[in-house]
């Protein structure tokens, strides 16, 4: 929310933390009492609190005004509009930057005639974005676990959720995408996978792939699988793992970059996350 040196002296921000990701970025703000100088971010904001009350109020050049707001409490300010904020005490906020382009792509998805115009609306509690904002926070807290196909796949959810209820045709766009992901397309999505594992893979070539719109290729994979891109694609590693632990003497850290996984500590955590058990472990259950 801060976009210069001199402003970062001057405003009341006492911690700052980020992340960043294809298309969408987090940054995890704490606040004492006072003023926030009136500036712009070029991507869509959207704020969650994570206080426990809310004191102080948002404004924005064209005369929106939001009371801060206590725990749960969301506000979206459209891209490139200024807006200033006084803090009456200590706040915590998440402040989410999602890339315009990602709301207009999945406007055209819905229909030609959508209007994606982002407006400046507040609201006492939407579990959604603050869904969002969480899981985006952990993503920081665990130095990307979840990768870069699960950002993605959270920045795409968050595209729809603001069409459907945060621009100017809110209402308009909760018809449905239409068509589904065939059995022919999935098979060649699936090999896709099996074939580039090893590296990190995004939304994008797995949904061009199938030949189909990222937001509709989410939705649908789901639909098909029963499981998200990045929990599939998280999940076929730790089964690549389990094979090469069984398979005998390779070392560890070998078998967790053989498998997909790019830190050790990534590889062991989501290991036993999914089997119950750390790599070492189970090896020794399959070689006792």
């Amino acid at each position: 929310m801060i976009n210069s040196s001199e402003d970062l002296r001057s405003s009341p921000l006492v911690f700052e933390r980020q992340a960043s990701w294809d298309g969408i970025g987090l940054k995890h703000y704490r606040f004492r009492a006072g003023e926030l100088p009136e500036h712009t971010v070029g991507k869509h904001l959207v704020l969650v609190s994570l206080s426990e009350t809310g004191n102080g109020e948002l404004r924005t050049a064209s005369g929106f005004r939001s009371r801060t707001q206590a725990k749960g409490g969301v506000c979206v300010i459209p891209s490139g509009q200024p807006f200033a904020a006084k803090l009456g005490g200590d706040a915590e906020y998440l402040a989410i930057h999602l890339d315009p382009s990602l709301v207009l792509r999945a406007a055209s998805d819905v229909s030609a005639s959508i209007r994606s115009e982002v407006i400046e609306k507040s609201s006492l509690r939407d579990p959604l974005i603050s869904g969002v904002g969480l899981a985006l926070l952990a993503e920081l807290e665990s130095a990307g676990l979840g990768g870069r196909l699960y950002a993605e796949s959270l920045a795409n959810v968050l595209a729809v959720h603001l069409l459907r209820h945060y621009t100017a045709s809110a209402g308009d766009g909760a018809r449905r995408f239409a068509g589904g992901l065939s059995g022919q397309r999935l098979r060649r999505v699936l090999a896709f996978v099996a074939d580039n594992y090893e590296r990190e893979l995004s939304l994008a070539e797995l949904a061009g792939v199938a030949g189909m719109s990222t937001f509709h290729f989410a939705r649908e994979f789901k639909r098909a699988t029963g499981t998200a891109p990045h929990q599939y694609l998280i999940k076929f590693r730790v089964e690549r793992a389990k094979a090469l632990l069984a398979d005998g003497g390779m070392p560890l850290v070998e078998v967790g970059l053989r498998s997909g996984f790019s830190h050790q500590s990534h590889f062991t955590r989501l290991f036993r996350k999914l089997t119950g058990t750390t790599p070492q472990s189970y090896r020794l259950m399959v070689h006792p």
